[in-house]
C-alpha cells in the first residue's frame, strides 16, 4: 500500500497544539511548586514544642517498705558442750558488757585447768633453775633448750584449758537489752545452741532497698522519714551506707540509714522495736529543677536525649536524667533553662532538620505535655489556627493586582 504524507497544514497544527500543551503543563507545575514551596524553597516542619524552666517535681516523694533493725544485734549461743547452772538475768532488762549471762557446768574444765598450770609452774621452775645452770656453764646448750621447749608447751597447754574453761561462762559482749531466754536451768546444750538475743537500742536503723534507677538519688547523708508500725510519729533518718552493687535478680539497691530517739526511753521502753515494719518516705529529688517529658526522651546507645532547636535546626542532645516520675524526667546535667525540646514528630525528625517549634508551656507545668502530642495529624498547628488537613481554606486578602482583579 502506498505511503501518504500528511499535508503541511496539518502537521504545523499539531506540532502547534503540543507546544501548548507542555507551556500549560509546566505552568502548572511551577504554580503548585511555588504554593508548596514559596519563594525560599522548603517550609520548615511545625512541631509540637516546650521551653525548659526549673519546677517542682509532680510529687513529694516516693515510699518504699523497710524493716527496723537495732544498732547491734547479737544472738548468743553456747561455744560447748554442758549443762547450764547458772542464768544471771532477767529476761527484758538491760545488761552491761561483760556482765555472766550463763555459766555452764565446769567441774571437769576447771579440774583441767588447774593441772594444766601446776605442770606449768613447775616447767617454769625448772627453766629458770637450768638457766643459772646454763650460764654457770654446769649444763649444756641443748639441756636447756630442751627444758625451755618444755616450759613454752605448758605454757600453751595451761592457756588452751584456761579458754576452754572461760567458755562454760556465757558474758555479754556489749551494752544492750537481752530477750528471751532459751534454755533453762539443767538443761544440756550443745556448741551452736541459741540461748538468748542482744540488742543495742541506743540508736536505731533502718534497711529498705530501692529501685536502680534511684541509685543516683539515694546517698550517704540523705535525709529520709520513716513510720513504723506501732509508733505514731514520723521519724527522721539519715542514710549511712549504700549497697556497692545493684541485686542482679531483683534489680534493687540495699540501703540502709540510722535514726537516734526511736531507741529505748529513760523507762527502758522503746518507741520502735526493732524488727518492725517501716515505710520510708525518700524525696524524689530537688525542689526546683529542669525536667523533661518522658514522650520528648529518645533512648540510645548514647544515653537518654531529645531533641532541642536552634536557630530553626533541629539537633539532637544527650543529657544526664535524674530521677524518673510518671510523666516527667529531671534533667541533672546538658541542658539549660530558656532549651526548646520537641515533644512530637520525632520519628521524622533527622539533625539539621529545618522546625519552626509550636511551643505549648515550659516543662514542668500541668500542661507541660501538649494536647496535640496525641493528635499527630495536628500537632504542627499554631494555636487558632486551621487544621493542615482541614477542608475549610483559612480566609486571607487578595493581592493586589491578582488575575482575577485584572480579568475584571
Amino acid at each position: 500500500m502506498p505511503h501518504r504524507s500528511l499535508p503541511a497544514s496539518r502537521l504545523a497544527g499539531a506540532l502547534i497544539l503540543a507546544f501548548v500543551s507542555t507551556t500549560f503543563l509546566i505552568g502548572c507545575g511551577d504554580q503548585k511548586a511555588a504554593s508548596a514551596g514559596g519563594a525560599g524553597g522548603p517550609q520548615p516542619a511545625r512541631l509540637a514544642a516546650i521551653v525548659l524552666a526549673p519546677s517542682a517535681p509532680s510529687s513529694a516523694g516516693t515510699t518504699v517498705p523497710g524493716n527496723v533493725l537495732a544498732e547491734q544485734e547479737v544472738e548468743i549461743q553456747a561455744e560447748i558442750s554442758g549443762k547450764v547452772v547458772h542464768i544471771g538475768f532477767r529476761e527484758g532488762e538491760p545488761v552491761k558488757a561483760g556482765q555472766l549471762l550463763f555459766r555452764l557446768d565446769d567441774a571437769e574444765l576447771k579440774a583441767r585447768a588447774d593441772q594444766a598450770s601446776a605442770r606449768l609452774l613447775l616447767a617454769r621452775t625448772r627453766e629458770k633453775r637450768l638457766k643459772q645452770d646454763f650460764k654457770a656453764q654446769a649444763v649444756s646448750r641443748g639441756e636447756y633448750d630442751q627444758v625451755y621447749a618444755e616450759w613454752k608447751s605448758a605454757e600453751a597447754e595451761a592457756a588452751l584449758a584456761k579458754a576452754q574453761w572461760e567458755k562454760t561462762h556465757v558474758r555479754a559482749p556489749l551494752d544492750g537489752v537481752v530477750g528471751l531466754r532459751e534454755v533453762e536451768l539443767g538443761s544440756v546444750v550443745q556448741p551452736g545452741t541459741r540461748l538468748t538475743t542482744l540488742q543495742n537500742l541506743a540508736s536505731l536503723r533502718v534497711e529498705f532497698s530501692v529501685a536502680e534507677r534511684l541509685a543516683g538519688v539515694v546517698r550517704a547523708g540523705l535525709k529520709v522519714r520513716f513510720t513504723a508500725t506501732g509508733a505514731p510519729d514520723t521519724l527522721d533518718a539519715t542514710v549511712y551506707a549504700v549497697e556497692s552493687r545493684v541485686d542482679a535478680d531483683t534489680r534493687l539497691l540495699r540501703v540502709r540509714a540510722r535514726t537516734t530517739g526511736a531507741g529505748a526511753t529513760s523507762s527502758g521502753r522503746t518507741r520502735v522495736l526493732p524488727g518492725s515494719f517501716a515505710r520510708v518516705e525518700l524525696p524524689l529529688g530537688q525542689s526546683q529543677a529542669l525536667r523533661v517529658p518522658t514522650q520528648a526522651v529518645v533512648q540510645s546507645a548514647q544515653g537518654a536525649q531529645v531533641w532541642r532547636v536552634r536557630g530553626g535546626v533541629a539537633e539532637l542532645v544527650t543529657f544526664e536524667p535524674g530521677v524518673r516520675e510518671a510523666r516527667m524526667v529531671e534533667a541533672l546535667s546538658g541542658l539549660s533553662s530558656g532549651d526548646t525540646i520537641l515533644v512530637s514528630g520525632l520519628l521524622q525528625l533527622r539533625p539539621g532538620t529545618l522546625v519552626a517549634p509550636q511551643v505549648a508551656s515550659p516543662a514542668g507545668s500541668a500542661s507541660a505535655t501538649p494536647a496535640a502530642a496525641s493528635r499527630p495529624e495536628t500537632a504542627g498547628e499554631a494555636p487558632g489556627a486551621a487544621p493542615a488537613n482541614s477542608s475549610t481554606p483559612a480566609p486571607s486578602a487578595p493581592a493586589s493586582g491578582s488575575s482575577a482583579e485584572r480579568g475584571r
